[in-house]
């Protein structure tokens, strides 16, 4: 299996005594750099030195004042194949992915003996990079923090009663064994349109066994069917909820393999789901608030999936992209300073 690597480049501005790598360089940019390439969840992460080659985060070195900027390419170059010959004793420069935050003149040598490779912060400038890297820090530590807010919550799971959950509302999915922000991973965030409709929602979810009633459920079948290359999956994807639609369809489908399915993602969903659910009355607040806590998630890089999650069986690319059980409202506008305070203020046990 492939491993993540991240290289960062080091910084003109240095501590004046020996210490740790990763603390030597104190200019805004690498720290930002840092900060983001930890929250990347990468398998390593290595400093591009100009007077010691690769460099390991806590490996102890000594300041120093050389930069590639006044190097002629032949001595970057020269530089470069050193950095190759370390490199290839510590990740496979073939099969490896890797993630350069660094500049033009640290990669342009070392990019040709890799097979695998992103520059995210490629054709930025100085200022343009620290504003990237500051609102992607500023996003992790928000869903960080809606993490902890959430995992604090009383925890429900199947069976639930309905005096636990409130009539409007919103819920947030947790999976077993799914782990992010030193907590459960959220997996799903979810809402209703119908007044006082949050209990019977979520019991379309765990309970009633009508995948048109819910894309959630669907989605689980979906997964269970694709895994084993199911051609069943197909007819799975109809709707029979319009009249014309069931009238149309219900020919086509083995209702009894479809209920063996449907008995299969509940016991599925109890067995792995819990959540929490808050109180948020007004409709059109709710629809706002969900959209943008599943944006702040879907944004954070640390929400990672387990590599055994259950999602990567899905054969919708956006489920196992982002590592929640949605397609919708993902990658939009995230939760505000101001917005978060509130919700903590709010719901913060």
């Amino acid at each position: 299996m492939s491993s993540r690597i991240i290289l960062i480049s080091c910084g003109k501005k240095k501590l004046d005594h020996k210490t740790e790598a990763e603390n030597l360089y104190i200019s805004p940019l690498f720290k930002y750099n840092l900060r983001y390439a930890k929250s990347l969840k990468s398998d390593k992460i290595f400093i591009l030195s100009t007077e010691y080659g690769l460099v390991g985060l806590k490996q102890k070195i000594e300041p120093y004042d050389l930069t590639l900027n006044r190097m002629p390419s032949a001595n970057i170059q020269k530089w470069a194949n050193q950095v190759v010959k370390k490199l290839s004793k510590v990740a496979d420069l073939k099969k490896d992915e890797f993630t350069f935050l660094a500049g033009q003149r640290y990669r342009q040598y070392l990019i040709p003996k890799i097979n695998n490779y992103k520059v995210p912060l490629e054709g930025l400038g100085i200022g343009k990079q620290l504003g990237y890297l500051k609102n992607k820090v500023a996003n992790e530590e928000k869903c960080g923090q809606l993490h902890k807010y959430f995992n604090n919550l009383k925890r429900l799971k199947f069976p639930f009663l309905d005096q636990d959950i409130p009539k409007n509302g919103i819920y947030v999915l947790f999976e077993k064994k799914e782990l992010a922000h030193e907590g459960n991973r959220i997996v799903r965030v979810g809402t209703h349109t119908g007044l006082n409709q949050l209990r019977s929602r979520l019991k379309q979810h765990f309970i009633q066994e009508n995948k048109d009633r819910s894309i959630f459920r669907k989605n689980i079948g979906r997964c269970f069917l694709n895994k084993q290359k199911d051609s069943f999956l197909e007819k799975w994807e109809l709707d029979l909820t319009a009249k014309k639609d069931k009238e149309k369809n219900s020919q086509l489908i083995d209702f009894k393999k479809q209920k063996k399915i449907e008995q299969k993602v509940s016991k599925y969903i109890q067995n792995n789901f819990s959540f929490v659910v808050f109180l948020i009355e007004n409709k059109k607040e709710r629809l706002a608030l969900e959209s943008k806590i599943i944006s702040t998630i879907s944004l954070c890089n640390e929400c990672q999936p387990s590599k055994n999650w259950f999602g990567f069986n899905s054969p919708k690319e956006k489920i196992k992209k982002s590592g929640l059980w949605l397609v919708n409202e993902l990658y939009k506008e995230p939760l505000s300073d101001k917005e978060l305070k509130d919700l903590r203020n709010k719901y913060e046990n």
